[in-house]
């Protein structure tokens, strides 16, 4: 039963029943900040409007986004529209957003495409970036994230365009050294060039190189951070 007092508050078992999850994972969220509990005789009580609060924005916690989501936040978070989102996508987007860190960032927008590796003649290299929307770090895009720039070549395209750049470009996949990753959607943006700083940061943060990890981590926390600072400013 919920006690009031000039709150509302919550057991462990009433909170988990509101949020549809575990007694385990509600200690974990008030761990996180993300619960407020108040102490009561022996233990703890969260507070009803916390619970209320974390129900309202459990897409920031929840399952990943689907790929128009991902990519939509990645490029609001780089100061761009996404005209492919409904109004209310957009407005949970911006709640979503509020919510969030670079790692719970990172981990949701996972989905937005699919990474295959291949290895490729040193002298298609260069025409490889032609043909996609390069990211992460590939050629000039290091300098934003003062990274060493690496000789292999990273970007998106769509699965329908696949194939002819796989022929193009002869690119073989199981073979070393990895010298191409493309990420591979059916949901890729209209758009030319360089892919959004956001889409670049993530791509890093889920990089297995330390240094590129953190390179990424760090920027897409900072665009976070400018993000909640504009939205304060309006």
């Amino acid at each position: 039963m919920a006690i009031r007092t000039n709150r509302t508050l919550l057991t462990r078992r009433e909170a988990a029943r509101r949020l549809g999850v575990s007694e385990r994972r509600v200690s974990a969220l008030r761990a996180a900040g993300r619960l407020e509990s108040l102490s009561a005789g022996g233990g703890s009580l969260v507070t009803e409007d916390s619970v209320r609060r974390q129900s309202q924005w459990q897409g920031a916690d929840g399952r990943p986004y689907s790929p128009d989501m991902a990519f939509g936040a990645l490029y609001m978070l780089s100061g761009l529209d996404a005209p492919w989102l409904g109004r209310q996508q957009r407005y949970r987007l911006k709640g979503y957003l509020r919510q969030m860190d670079a790692e719970n960032l990172t981990r949701l927008t996972r989905r937005r495409a699919m990474m295959v590796e291949y290895w490729c003649r040193d002298s298609n290299l260069a025409k490889v970036e032609t043909l996609i929307r390069p990211s992460a770090a590939t050629g000039t895009l290091a300098d934003s994230f003062q990274l060493a720039a690496t000789d292999v070549v990273e970007g998106y395209v769509t699965a329908s365009a696949l194939d002819d750049i796989v022929r193009q470009c002869r690119l073989k996949q199981g073979v070393t050294p990895v010298r191409v990753r493309l990420h591979v959607t059916d949901n890729l943006p209209a758009g030319e060039g360089s892919m959004p700083l956001g889409v670049c940061a993530a791509d890093l943060a889920e990089s297995n190189d330390p240094r590129e990890r953190r390179a990424g981590l760090e920027t897409l926390q900072q665009l976070i951070d400018d993000h909640h600072r504009k939205e304060h400013q309006e």
